[in-house]
């Protein structure tokens, strides 16, 4: 009977371990795909932002590396990925995607669907939250809740491969 309710204590463990980790390397991977989408994004509304900038129009025709659209766009990427990990980054919270994580263990969920769904909603949820917590007028703009979706599906899906399965 002691031997039982060691392995018991063991597997309970064990899979804490693996959901704890499986969540990281899924906040990980999400964050890794928020940023890159945001990062695209916010860059091309800079760079459509900035075609209407005197200051920058003239700063542009002065250097003749900065003509080359390519490097525009990465100029423009690179200023992106600033703005966007500045606005958003203070707005991150893991809260919904832990507790998305928390009910498909303790109902122990199994569906990759599940997790992708939750992963999506969850993040989905930020912008909505920091927005009613600045009491912004309205829901932020679609391209924008398209990004944080995409990377909680990303994220959920991850968490599936990683600990959901098992649940």
């Amino acid at each position: 009977m002691e031997h039982l309710e060691d392995r018991m204590i063991g597997h309970f463990v064990w899979r804490g371990i693996v959901v704890v980790v499986s969540f990281c390397v899924a906040v990980g991977v999400a964050l890794a795909v928020l940023f890159a989408l945001g990062s695209v994004w916010m860059g091309d509304e800079l760079r459509a932002i900035a075609v209407e900038d005197p200051q920058f129009r003239a700063f542009v025709l002065q250097d003749p590396v900065l003509q080359d659209p390519q490097v525009q766009r990465s100029v423009a990427m690179a200023f992106g990925a600033v703005v966007f990990i500045g606005t958003v980054g203070p707005a991150l919270t893991a809260l919904p995607a832990f507790a998305a994580a928390v009910i498909g263990e303790v109902l122990h969920v199994r569906s990759w669907m599940y997790y992708v769904l939750a992963g999506g909603a969850a993040l989905a949820a930020i912008p909505i939250l920091a927005g009613a917590a600045a009491d912004a007028p309205s829901l932020p703009a679609s391209d924008y809740m398209t990004i944080f979706a995409t990377a909680g599906f990303a994220g959920g899906f991850i968490y599936w491969l990683l600990a959901g399965r098992g649940a």
